[in-house]
């Protein structure tokens, strides 16, 4: 059991270095890079493997693992009504957000209990938190829409922050997200569009105990390409997730809509991620999962990245891109990632189909140096929100964490 020494914990539904899961990811820069090694911290997870498996399913086993740097504690999942959940979870996807703004309260209460009551469950997690939650200084609780989070969080609200990862989806329009947001002591956001659209459902009241810390990513590799991956010629780059909730297919039928419209173009679109593969050819190439090295190399050298997906908190890729000084293009209707195109004009907007074929004879037609030109406002906006140090500082200055510590726990 936790000592005085063990001051934070993060709890999350799934823990491991997934690159293609934000929440993930983020969970383990957070582990591997915000704390001083003075600060002992307990990540508390569940057994199951990732977002995309089974739910009910305890992949790792149960128990306590100590790194050099933290402690994971790993509970038990249970078993769950799954076709309850998918029927609650289909009619939320069913509502369009605008309808339930107008209509607060519209989600009849059989299906939010259906959804929360049905969710990634893990009971020992819970009494856990219950029992020794009160040994922590601050617990960080992220994301929002699955049980340890809407569960957990209540239980130990005095000293939850929660780091939501927010999209103007059905799931948060639930009574229990209001509630969450409500009780947490302090609120960590992504973007500021993130942060303007809590404060719009939840209320003013929020504000106070709110902090945008933003989303960082590390500064890029830059290094000779060898890489048989990475295609000849112009590519246009998407990186995450392959299925319809991201709006790929969307981005692949414009690309082939601008290859009919001007046959003798040789730009191309280059996919990379996990997810049902796409019809290739016809010059779409996909790749599926790649490795760290291989990513930094597509990023190396594409044109430019597409971020096709409405629902983001804020996006990774985007980030990633702008860090190697690439333009992206981005939904329209995605607040976070449009208001940092719009704010650093390091890209274009796309909300139609016209649109996106639009962005790609923009790109096809455009000089290397023009894309270069678009691509460094993306990388001033990078190295003013996006680096390391000036992310974890926000962070350790809402955690309330001594910046002492940290200076002398790296040298």
């Amino acid at each position: 059991m936790p000592g005085p020494n063990h001051a934070i914990a993060l709890v999350t539904p799934w823990f491991g270095d997934d690159e293609t899961n934000g929440s993930q990811l983020l969970s383990s820069q957070l582990v591997g890079e915000l704390f001083a090694a003075n600060e002992r911290v307990d990540v508390l997870t569940t057994c199951a493997k990732s977002f995309h498996d089974g739910w009910s399913s305890n992949y790792h086993a149960e128990g306590t693992t100590r790194f050099d740097s933290f402690t994971l504690r790993r509970f038990r999942v249970r078993e769950r009504d799954t076709a309850a959940f998918n029927w609650a979870n289909a009619f939320l996807l069913s509502q369009p957000t605008d309808f339930l703004k107008k209509h607060p309260g519209a989600i009849p209460a059989g299906v939010a209990d259906a959804f929360c009551g049905e969710n990634i469950h893990s009971p020992g997690l819970l009494q856990y938190l219950a029992d020794w939650g009160r040994t922590y200084a601050s617990i960080i609780f992220t994301p929002y829409p699955y049980g340890p989070v809407l569960h957990g969080l209540q239980r130990v609200s005095d000293r939850a922050f929660l780091q939501p990862c927010l999209h103007d989806e059905p799931y948060a329009y639930l009574p229990q997200t209001a509630r969450i947001f409500r009780a947490a002591r302090g609120l960590l956001f992504n973007s500021r569009a993130e942060y303007d659209l809590a404060c719009e459902l939840y209320g003013e009241a929020i504000r106070a105990k709110s902090t945008i810390v933003g989303h960082w990513v590390n500064a890029p590799e830059l290094r000779p390409l060898s890489d048989p991956v990475v295609p000849k010629g112009r590519y246009v780059f998407y990186l995450g997730r392959i299925c319809d909730s991201k709006n790929v297919r969307a981005v692949v039928n414009a690309f082939h809509d601008y290859r009919r419209y001007r046959p003798a173009s040789q730009l191309q679109l280059v996919l990379a991620g996990d997810g049902e593969p796409l019809p290739a050819g016809n010059g779409v190439h996909f790749l599926g999962r790649v490795n760290e090295r291989r990513k930094q190399a597509l990023l190396q050298c594409c044109a430019a990245l597409f971020q096709p997906s409405v629902n983001e908190s804020f996006s990774r890729s985007v980030m990633e891109a702008w860090s190697y000084s690439k333009p992206v293009a981005v939904n329209g209707r995605c607040a976070p990632t449009a208001g940092a195109v719009n704010e650093c004009g390091g890209g274009w907007l796309a909300s139609s189909a016209y649109d996106w074929i639009g962005a790609l004879r923009a790109i096809d037609d455009a000089s290397a140096e023009s894309l270069r030109a678009l691509g460094e406002r993306g990388k001033s906006y990078y190295l003013l929100r996006g680096t390391p140090e000036r992310v974890l500082e926000r962070y350790r200055e809402a955690l309330g964490l001594d910046r002492r510590a940290v200076a002398a726990a790296r040298g």
